[in-house]
């Protein structure tokens, strides 16, 4: 069948099941209790929210026992937040249940020192209802779930599937994952508006490459986090409103992030021009966020978390080791002495 034929009679059946199967469970969960992003925490939230990367073995497997390390480090340097299984952390080459034990693991050393925000995205459904109903056990404070990837979805199918996972456990802020550059799909504006009738859509994060593309998003503010995904934008962002940004080179530069930041919003130019040199470096080390360089800037700070699963850079393109710059290393302490 053409990917972008219409579904059948059986399709629509076999759609509707899921949904009103979905539903039944999520009108269960709203007896319980429901988040308002009204009068919630989440609107309140500003600052980095750090993208962290998933400790992996040399075999490939999840390293659960680096975990409680890293999360120091992270939360010792000022994140506003933890945002654990995303794009940094290689979620899309582990499993459900590797997912679901990791936000455990990050839950439990976080120990309610920050906000940790579970990515439970998922293009089966089924697995980021799964997932969800496992971040909420866990003690997640909020989720976030991506917008469908690979396949190309039509926008009302984009929100319900979005729809469905927020009901699936009402009584958690819900973060909208929008990055059209690697789903393939993209959540407009109006259609983020759609997903307001769910009181627990609380956020979104922007991964997107100009402020053109997120400043529609901005008339949200301040009762949704609007929240950008790309460490570029950051001046204008925070020009026009923005407090939270989602920043995966804060990985590893914690306290390089949150210094930047703080200097955008307090209109410090002069240190947020000698910081940006910094963070520009950064992202040449890292050659804008590969998984495998950004473990290797960790281990070169005296912090092993590991392997990588994506390697999508070569050796060929990268030296063998990483060297910060003396002005790199000597502004933060490159060498981590405590957690």
């Amino acid at each position: 069948m053409h990917r972008n034929a219409p579904l059948t009679v059986e399709g629509r059946r076999r759609l509707c099941n899921r949904i009103m199967v979905a539903r039944t469970i999520n009108s269960e969960r709203t007896r319980m209790s429901t988040y308002d992003r009204q009068s919630g925490w989440v609107r309140h939230l500003s600052g980095v929210i750090v993208a962290m990367c998933t400790p992996f073995e040399l075999d490939g497997s999840v390293d659960s026992e680096r975990v409680p390390s890293y999360i120091d480090f992270l939360v010792s340097r000022g994140v506003a937040a933890v945002m654990v299984g995303g794009t940094t952390g290689e979620f899309i080459a582990m499993s459900v249940r590797e997912r679901a034990t990791l936000i455990s693991t990050v839950v439990r050393s976080v120990d309610g020192r920050v906000p940790v925000i579970a990515h439970v995205g998922h293009v089966v459904l089924e697995d980021a209802l799964r997932l969800a109903d496992g971040a909420a056990t866990a003690g997640a404070t909020a989720l976030a779930t991506i917008v469908p990837y690979f396949q190309p979805y039509s926008e009302p199918a984009i929100i319900d599937h979005l729809r469905s996972c927020a009901g699936q456990t009402p009584e958690l802020p819900i973060f909208v994952y929008n990055y059209p550059a690697v789903t393939g799909n993209r959540l407009t504006a109006e259609g983020f508006v759609e997903l307001l009738d769910a009181p627990n859509i609380a956020g979104i994060k922007l991964s997107m490459e100009t402020m053109y593309e997120i400043e529609p998003f901005l008339q949200f503010l301040p009762d949704v986090c609007v929240a950008s995904g790309n460490d570029a934008v950051w001046g204008e962002f925070t020009a026009k409103g923005g407090r939270a940004v989602v920043s995966g080179n804060a990985a590893v530069v914690p306290e390089l992030a949150v210094a930047m930041l703080q200097s955008y919003l307090a209109g410090d130019e002069h240190e947020v021009e000698r910081l940006k040199v910094l963070f520009d470096e950064i992202n040449q080390l890292a050659h804008d966020g590969a998984p495998l360089l950004l473990k290797e800037i960790l281990r070169s700070r005296g912090l092993d978390i590991g392997s990588a699963r994506i390697r999508s850079v070569s050796p060929r393109e990268t030296p063998p080791t990483v060297c910060p710059s003396d002005t790199l290393s000597n502004h933060i302490s490159w060498q981590i002495t405590s957690v």
